[in-house]
């Protein structure tokens, strides 16, 4: 791992080896050797997490060793494809801070077109626009991956960030996609095409786009696209330039999404008016309509404390939480404030006996339609005492 490394690193260091180039190599041959090596002798049912490194500094001048990368990357890629060949599964294959030209990414292709690959983890490797395009082809050939994540990848263009999604229209497993430290917020362009793409895909549902200097502009764009309730399940956007008003209108779109299960925003230049417009999007406290009508699927992390709402899975289950929440509370009589008086009764003895189980229904009825509470309550305190009544004359009889 990159912890392990730079310990390593700092042992060459003292022992007064400057020398960054000859470093990074070393580090890179020895982590690809070592994981040709251990995949020659996996076994059919093992698991592995193959992880190739280079050294930041120096991963685009690795380059200069190209005439002695290439043999490397042959045999890496040769037994990748007999492990798999054999059964072995890779939950991970990560490849970090060395370059990867076409030439590299052919030698790889027959392997990652078949490899039973989960995560593929691919981190400031050099790719540019041909390369993209030509690594989102290959894996459209494998029915395994399930996620890809891209990180520290300049995306310049709009047929690269076109490719990168494309893999989710065919008929594969991928359902994550990380595009973190790409920049994709320099370029409105590149986010309105990886939306409008997303929008059309059927398979990602988790999208993380941390560290892209994702600003104004491309919030309206954000805001947007959740309104529209698109399959994305979670969205990662800490450690951009959102601002109070970025969120105040990406929380607006929650009103009208109910797919959207995550959505993290740390580390952004946000403050009280973030957390207000948060708190009013999934527990507006108003009444107990706004409460009703608030986001029940949505769990946001912020750099603020938040009440811990939309916990559980079932949306229903976190409506009721809310509701219930307010009607327990010391505050409960102000919540019933506009409920009209005849009802008063009714709705505090459902709080009292009150549980999860209780159907849906009763909730609607309690914030929806008064009146018809009353007269559902009515006609069911009605119908026991006739019952009781009718037990009676039984006896008597």
């Amino acid at each position: 791992n990159e912890g392990a490394i730079n310990d390593l690193y700092m042992n060459w260091m003292g022992n007064g080896v400057e020398d960054y180039l000859a470093w990074g190599f070393a580090v890179f041959e020895y982590s690809i050797r070592y994981e040709t090596v251990a995949l020659n002798h996996a076994n059919a049912g093992e698991t592995f997490e193959v992880v190739i490194m280079g050294f930041e500094q120096v991963a685009e001048r690795l380059l200069l060793y190209q005439e002695w990368m290439l043999p490397l990357w042959g045999e890496f890629s040769e037994s990748l494809a007999r492990a798999s060949a054999k059964g072995v599964a890779i939950e991970c294959l990560s490849i970090g801070h060395v370059e990867l030209p076409l030439n590299v990414l052919s030698l790889l292709a027959p392997a990652l077109k078949v490899a039973p690959i989960k995560l593929l983890h691919l981190k400031n490797n050099g790719l540019r626009r041909d390369g993209i395009i030509f690594l989102s082809k290959t894996i459209q050939k494998n029915q395994v991956l399930e996620r890809l994540a891209l990180k520290e990848t300049q995306l310049l263009d709009v047929s690269s960030v076109v490719s990168l999604v494309e893999p989710s229209q065919y008929d594969n497993r991928l359902r994550s996609l990380s595009l973190d430290n790409c920049n994709i917020g320099l370029k409105a362009a590149l986010m309105s095409t990886l939306l409008h793409t997303l929008s059309l895909s059927k398979n990602i549902r988790n999208l993380s786009l941390a560290h892209n200097n994702i600003g104004a502009n491309e919030s309206e764009m954000v805001a947007s696209y959740l309104a529209t309730d698109p399959p994305i399940a979670s969205l990662d956007l800490v450690g951009n330039l959102l601002s109070d008003a970025d969120v105040v209108l990406i929380m607006s779109a929650l009103k009208t999404n109910t797919t959207l299960r995550g959505l993290r925003l740390s580390g952004n230049p946000i403050g009280e008016a973030s957390k207000v417009a948060i708190c009013e999007a999934i527990y507006n406290v108003s009444s107990l309509n706004t409460i009703n009508s608030s986001n029940h699927t949505c769990l946001v992390a912020s750099d603020f404390y938040v009440q811990d709402c939309n916990r559980y899975v079932s949306q229903n289950a976190n409506r009721i939480s809310k509701l219930l929440g307010v009607l327990y509370s010391e505050l409960a009589f102000t919540f019933l404030e506009d409920v009209p008086l005849a009802v008063v009764p009714f709705v505090l003895n459902f709080v009292q006996y009150s549980s999860f189980k209780l159907p849906l229904t009763r909730i609607f009825h309690l914030v929806r339609d008064w009146e018809t509470l009353r007269t559902n309550l009515c006609q069911r305190d009605n119908v026991e005492t006739k019952r009781k009544r009718s037990d009676i004359n039984l006896r008597l009889g």
